[in-house]
């Protein structure tokens, strides 16, 4: 084997070292020291996950290569504000999920004339054994809608292919409890896709769920032109910086609001507080200022 120029090889060796790191520390070097290697291990570890979200929301090969490589700039930009780094995985499900349906929109926005002038110009993607059509597409939405703790497991199991027993260590949770959470994760997730028409039975839905939502292969070119780009390395396409300017704009707004609400909420609290502070301080004196207490009348004598 030809070795390469000593930074390739160091580079190399920081890489393989990383492999075995968890999310955390990853993140941790990513944002001290911009360490290449850990960022790149981060985008192979998720990607296929992430990848798979951006595919079945938008079904066609180039827009979700742009949400994918999106996503993985928008954790480049946020990763020294994130909160829970170890559960990244779950963090970074839901902006491939808002990266997907942003680009969607972006998509449906084209003109008319653009999208007919060159109809093939985007391949689709090759549809699976036994596609779900637009439940494929319906999925990633109603899975988002879960109670975090159903959806965790879901996004661990199924769609990082973890087993029962790692997204349990993963997480902290007991195997019997990561089980259980599994299965009624899955269960209330095909509870919501019956409400919107999609109905199936639970044993074929789980059958049906796991070959559709199977991890995807990542190019290694996909993977070396985000890692570039999320690094200063190389430029991204000029819909990929539409598309990160888009949903870093809508997070922002999601923040700001977030932040009214909790403001709203203290308000009202410290209004109600008061209220009840001015109720219970006046109470004591009403009963020791007000008027004296009146006699009882003496009962009248019966006449004889």
């Amino acid at each position: 084997m030809i070795s390469g120029t000593p930074v390739q090889d160091l580079y190399t060796k920081r890489r393989l070292a990383s492999l075995d790191l968890d999310d955390r520390t990853l993140l941790e070097r990513f944002v001290t020291v911009r360490d290449e290697a850990a960022f790149e291990v981060l985008v192979r570890r998720h990607g296929p996950m992430v990848l798979g979200v951006c595919r079945r929301v938008l079904g066609n090969v180039q827009d979700a290569e742009d949400a994918f490589q999106a996503t993985f700039l928008v954790l480049a930009r946020r990763a020294h504000s994130l909160r829970n780094r170890d559960l990244l995985a779950n963090w970074l499900y839901g902006v491939a999920n808002r990266s997907a349906r942003k680009a969607r929109a972006i998509a449906a926005r084209r003109s008319f004339h653009e999208r007919q002038a060159s109809p093939m110009a985007t391949p689709a993607l090759a549809p699976n054994e036994e596609d779900w059509g637009e439940t494929r597409a319906l999925l990633d939405k109603e899975l988002e809608h879960l109670p975090s703790k159903y959806r965790m497991p879901l996004i661990l199991c199924y769609l990082e292919g973890m087993t029962n027993e790692e997204a349990a260590a993963k997480l902290g949770w007991p195997v019997g409890s990561m089980s259980y959470r599994l299965a009624r994760g899955r269960e209330l997730l095909r509870q919501r896709l019956a409400q919107r028409g999609h109905a199936l039975p639970s044993a074929a839905f789980a059958v049906m769920l796991a070959r559709n939502t199977a991890p995807s292969t990542l190019p290694s070119s996909l993977v070396k032109a985000t890692v570039d780009a999320a690094l200063g390395n190389g430029a991204h396409s000029r819909s990929v910086a539409i598309l990160l300017d888009a949903i870093l704009k809508s997070m922002s707004r999601f923040r700001l609001a977030a932040y009214a609400v909790l403001l709203a909420a203290i308000l009202l609290g410290l209004t109600i507080g008061g209220m009840v502070y001015a109720f219970s301080d006046r109470s004591p004196r009403s009963a020791t200022q007000g008027e004296s207490p009146t006699s009882v009348a003496p009962a009248p004598t019966p006449c004889h």
